[in-house]
């Protein structure tokens, strides 16, 4: 991975080192770029203690990143890419990350395949994760430096889910936190676990079934089953969290954000 910038008359007379804390390069990925990688001002390398003169073009070589994530060759849906990112329309029924369980085919190991096979020299860095039997839009960072970027502030990602939900809902917002329960899948809410907000508004009901969209201000694991079922609606077929036998469903249809390099605001729907 390659960062350029043009050094503006505001910041002429910096030092490099100071430059790039400016640009949001942390000290773990400035340590990486000294130690394995490059620093060019106009194509010459120099050192973090070297100053920047107005319009020189300064990049940060990233030294390449190595994965020992074995390949799947599993053709992914790619909804959008760029030197940077990608987002996929995950299917249903796929973990993410390889487990004991799930040792091989994950979409860990199906990113991996895509890479090898473009020729894109990256590791996989997820920015939001889906549970195996959700399906939709993730995100994922093909440099560790992007990723540490997005968790920086993990709240401007906002990400909008559908979810099949028992009973009749109408609108509202759940601020209940959640808590992982000790050598266990499932997750609790309790006042020790971790700050968790969901907006859940309806989108068509029938018999005693509700359609709904949900809004998420936390990305805690769960959290929308956890939410709904506690407040009487879990999601169908979520047995985990008390609900009665049935199709699940809950798909990531939306997720805007901020460009950690650009600094476009990007925004992708289903």
């Amino acid at each position: 991975m390659r960062k350029e910038y043009v050094v503006s008359y505001e910041e002429d007379g910096l030092k490099v080192l100071d430059f790039a804390y400016l640009k949001g390069i942390n000290k773990r990925a400035l340590k990486d770029i000294k130690m394995k990688g490059d620093i060019l001002i106009n194509n010459v390398h120099v050192t973090v203690i070297d100053k920047v003169k107005y319009n020189d073009k300064i990049v940060f070589c990233y030294p390449k990143e190595e994965s020992l994530v074995e390949p799947w060759d599993k053709e992914l849906k790619i909804v959008y890419e760029d030197d940077y990112l990608l987002v996929i329309d995950k299917p249903q029924g796929i973990a993410c990350i390889p487990t004991r369980g799930h040792r091989f085919h994950t979409i860990a190991n199906a990113i991996m395949s895509y890479y090898q096979k473009n020729h894109i020299e990256a590791a996989i860095h997820l920015v939001n994760r889906l549970d195996k039997d959700t399906s939709g839009l993730m995100i994922i960072a093909k440099y560790r430096d992007i990723h540490y970027t997005f968790s920086k502030n993990i709240k401007h990602i906002q990400r909008i889910y559908h979810a099949h939900v028992e009973g009749i809902v109408s609108e509202g917002t759940i601020d209940l936190p959640i808590l992982k329960e000790e050598k266990k899948m499932k997750r609790i809410i309790d006042e020790e676990g971790k700050p968790s907000i969901t907006h859940y508004q309806l989108i068509q009901s029938y018999d005693n079934y509700s359609l709904v969209k949900c809004v998420l201000e936390t990305g805690r694991t769960h959290q929308i089953r956890v939410h709904m079922a506690a407040i009487g609606h879990p999601l169908v077929g979520d047995v985990l969290y008390g609900g009665k036998e049935g199709e699940f469903y809950l798909e990531s249809i939306e997720v805007s954000f901020v460009h950690p390099v650009t600094g476009k605001n990007i925004c992708i729907k289903k």
